[in-house]
């Protein structure tokens, strides 16, 4: 048994080492700590979502992720490297990599779920791996070689906000290149831009499409073919490159119900239909939009659900599905936020019964702001890492639309102020301006203060590391 495990505790297995996984952790730790004693299964070391790896071709850096065995010390868990294989719930038993096996009381599944291709003959953007060949595309174009780009979101894909950020960010970089001959289309089977938030998208993004020269096309996309992209409701678009986003499957876990696409239906506070002690959250289940702010709201209702039947909780909340998404855009981010309205159970929704009232502002509609807006995983992202955030739960902000070249200039300024602190050899204080820069530029940073920001934590590193013991 680990030493960090004692006896006469509900034993809780967190399998999954994503967005899901880590705000179930925190969610447990700060409703059921005293009840739990929580093991984490990862497949990973570290824990790094992708969702900024979009700004990476650009010249943008996202913050390092954070090791595990940080979490591990902070919360008090224990945690085994490997992959959630199959499970035995009569036994309560889960079967590691093949090889091992984890007995558990309670068991949350987030282990996320698989991305395959959708679009043939195209990139599929799946994050970091993806990162040098759009690259090379986007070199290509400079040198002339590449004239239409095509980012492509595939029928069934409701999280469409990447593909208008590598479209917007596309279109900047290849002016910033001047290679004004490429043109850059964006092609979704969406009605109107970012559908999901409602008409208050609709406008701004269309106009802010329109300002960078992306050119709009509504459509499903099926295969790049002799320099057209096929459209399975449209006319071929011509296409000597397509980077597409890709589809989802469910984990298929053996052991776990599942519907036909492998994902886990869960009731309203994320209880796996007809398995008992077996909870899921994320991507693995079949709510209809894979998201990393949903996924933690998931994680939430789960927490809430077992720290109730542990006593510790009188009323759980049910997974209310409030979606939050951060736009990159090369410059200033644009913030928006939607309450998502579902026919019958989250669990058995489609995409296109979801209905949204939302919100779009320059200025952060939640704070602490940033690309993951989980209630405890968005504070502790902010404090695991040097900062003056604070580490209380996410809270909304009402929206107060603001032009975006104020807050470039406010940018600018802590950049700025970076570069003096560390010329003063204040170097603590230097990855502070550039903790809070990152906060004004969407949880990214140009590449070369991504690089500085590494450097100088490790300079500082002694002064630094009090701040997150």
């Amino acid at each position: 048994m680990s030493p960090l495990l004692k006896p006469g505790r509900h034993r809780v297995l967190v399998a999954g080492g994503g967005i899901a996984a880590v705000e179930a952790l925190l969610a447990l730790h700060r409703l059921a700590g005293r009840h739990v004693e929580v093991t984490l299964l990862a497949p990973r070391p570290d824990f790094a979502p992708p969702g900024a790896s979009v700004a990476a071709p650009f010249g943008l850096g996202a913050p390092a992720g954070i090791p595990l065995t940080t979490i591990q010390e902070r919360l008090g868990i224990a945690l085994r490297r490997g992959v959630l294989s199959a499970v035995k719930p009569e036994r309560r038993v889960a079967f590691v990599d093949i090889q091992g096996a984890l007995s558990y009381d309670t068991l949350v599944v987030a282990v996320g779920a698989r991305a395959r291709a959708a679009v043939g003959g195209a990139l599929t953007f799946t994050g970091p791996d993806a990162v040098p060949e759009l690259v090379r595309m986007l070199d290509a174009a400079q040198r002339g070689e590449l004239r239409r780009l095509v980012i492509a979101v595939p029928d069934g894909v409701a999280w469409t906000l990447p593909a208008y950020e590598l479209a917007i960010m596309a279109a900047v970089e290849l002016r910033n290149r001047s290679a004004t001959t490429t043109r850059v289309t964006l092609v979704t089977p969406e009605r109107t831009p970012l559908a999901l938030f409602g008409e208050a998208a609709a406008t701004p993004i269309a106009q802010m499409l329109s300002q960078r020269d992306v050119e709009l096309v509504t459509g499903v996309p099926h295969e790049l073919r002799d320099g057209r992209l096929l459209l399975l409701d449209g006319e071929p678009l011509e296409a000597d490159g397509v980077v597409a986003l890709p589809a989802r499957e469910g984990p298929r876990i053996p052991g776990l119900p599942a519907d036909d696409g492998g994902f886990l239906h869960v009731d309203p506070h994320g209880r796996l239909e007809g398995v008992d002690h077996v909870f899921a959250a994320g991507d693995a289940t079949s709510f209809p939009v894979k998201q990393g702010g949903l996924a933690a709201q998931q994680a939430d209702a789960v927490a809430e659900a077992i720290a109730a039947d542990l006593g510790a909780l009188v009323a759980p909340a049910p997974f209310r599905p409030v979606l939050r998404g951060l736009l990159l855009t090369g410059g200033a981010p644009l913030y928006m936020r939607a309450e998502l309205t579902t026919r019958g159970m989250p669990g058995r929704a489609q995409a296109r019964e979801l209905g949204s009232a939302g919100h779009v502002s320059a200025r952060a509609l939640w704070w602490p702001p940033g690309k993951i807006a989980g209630r405890y995983l968005a504070p502790f992202l902010a404090t695991a890492r040097p900062s003056a955030l604070t580490d209380e739960p996410l809270i909304d902000r009402v929206a107060q639309p603001a032009p975006h070249t104020a807050s470039e200039d406010a940018l600018a300024l802590v950049l700025a102020l970076a570069e003096q602190d560390a010329r003063l050899g204040d170097y603590r204080q230097a990855v502070h301006a550039l903790d809070a820069a990152a906060v004004l530029s969407g949880g990214v940073l140009p590449a070369q203060y991504a690089a500085r920001r590494d450097a100088w934590a490790r300079i500082g590193a002694p002064a630094i590391h009090e701040v997150g013991a």
